[in-house]
């Protein structure tokens, strides 16, 4: 796992301090529901955070990272050719699938399953990256079941690559939480597939070796009717099945700040009305993130300069490593707090990059969020005098009871 990866695990699964609108009939058409700010991780509402609902389609969301995964391994190409079988075709999977319509021999690549599972939310598409990632369907859903557990999402879990299987489980609050970090360790996913508002296929290029047929391109729309729709609309996933209802991912951005919007279980006598009621939904959530908890400055802490001893220079000025706002509503900036955490002293040397302390932003005596500080200098060896009267300065120190310094974290 790259340190990338760490880092964004880390930010969702602890920074994720939770401050709940109690509004808690904000979506009453939603059964269960999570609003989330993308860069801090605040929960700024939650319903039902951890009822079990099927995710239906967004399963396909994990089926994606994993595959951005493998792609960012080298494993695999986004031009690589991928088999079509009949095993992985529309009429493979089950009936009343959405599809990409493949069929057996069709020159496919990989883009054009990102493509096709993202947009045509197609199941023949998942269904064909499963077995071409994990060898078979069984193989890819064991890989997504230890990678929900690896990534601490202990209400979920998978039975297929594509959602139709109702024993696909999930929770908002897990779902919330894995769509933040798919869109921190994914950023080039918006672009370049979810927020692509239509998908043709199959063209020329896909025509299968020696098919002489008319090729019959098939255009769809993507089914996040809140692309084009809602200002900063650029993702993420809709889905839908018997068992569970309307689902939705909505992911907007306005100016500096994006939000995450997970909406489970919403029922429709029609496609048309769930459909509707879904967006509508998402739409009053993002709104309500939007009007009522913007980005705002936070208050800077007085960083104090650190002793390296062995070192030259003998000191270095952290600095704060990480944006300094946080989604606020206007009648809680007067409450928050800032101080500094870290030893006053390292033996060093140091390099550039390495974590001295962190700044600590409280409210109510609670811990809302933290940014490292780090050095932005390297502290080099000192010559072999600077060090000699370093020790002596420090042995005779320890008769006082001072601790012998300790080595800077060395951590990116």
């Amino acid at each position: 796992m790259s340190h990338l990866s760490r880092f964004v695990i880390v930010a969702v699964f602890v920074l994720a301090t939770p401050f709940l609108a109690l509004a808690q009939d904000l979506v009453p058409e939603a059964p269960s529901a999570v609003l989330l700010d993308q860069l801090s991780g605040r929960v700024l509402f939650q319903k039902n955070p951890e009822r079990p609902i099927p995710p239906a389609s967004l399963t396909k969301l994990m089926t994606l990272h994993l595959a951005w995964k493998a792609l960012e391994q080298g494993l695999i190409h986004p031009q690589d050719l991928v088999p079509i079988t009949a095993d992985t075709t529309g009429k493979a999977v089950p009936p009343g699938s959405s599809l990409m319509f493949l069929e057996p021999g069709q020159r496919v690549t990989v883009k054009d399953l990102l493509l096709g599972l993202a947009v045509d939310s197609g199941n023949d598409a998942g269904m064909t990256l499963a077995a071409f990632l994990g060898g078979s369907q069984q193989g890819f859903v064991s890989m997504m079941n230890t990678e929900a557990q690896a990534l601490g999402l202990s209400h979920t879990v998978f039975a297929d690559s594509f959602g139709y299987d109702a024993r696909n489980l999930t929770t908002a609050g897990d779902f919330a939480r894995f769509s933040r970090f798919y869109l921190a360790v994914h950023p080039q996913a918006v672009s370049m597939i979810h927020s692509v508002r239509q998908f043709a296929f199959p063209l020329e290029e896909n025509r299968a070796t020696g098919d002489r047929k008319r090729i019959r391109t098939i255009l769809q729309t993507n089914r996040n009717t809140l692309l084009g729709l809602y200002p900063g609309a650029d993702g993420l996933k809709t889905g839908y099945i018997d068992e569970s209802g309307y689902n939705l991912v909505a992911t907007a951005v306005r100016g500096e700040q994006r939000l995450v919007a997970v909406v489970l279980g919403i029922q429709g006598r029609s496609e048309a009305e769930g459909g509707r009621l879904r967006t509508a939904v998402g739409i009053k959530l993002l709104d309500f993130g939007f009007q009522n908890f913007p980005l705002r400055p936070l208050p800077l802490p007085n960083v104090k300069a650190v002793r390296v001893w062995f070192s030259t220079p003998g000191t270095l000025q952290p600095a704060l490593a990480g944006a300094t706002v946080y989604p606020l509503a206007s009648t809680e900036l007067s409450k928050i707090e800032v101080h500094t955490e870290g030893a006053e002293e390292v033996a060093g040397p140091v390099s550039s990059g390495t974590v001295l302390g962190r700044a600590v932003w409280t409210k109510d005596g609670q811990e809302i969020y933290h940014v490292d500080l780090k050095a932005v200098t390297n502290a080099d060896p000192a010559p072999w005098w600077v060090g000699l009267w370093d020790r002596i300065v420090l042995f005779f120190r320890s008769f006082t009871g001072a601790q012998f310094p300790k080595n800077a974290v060395a951590r990116r």
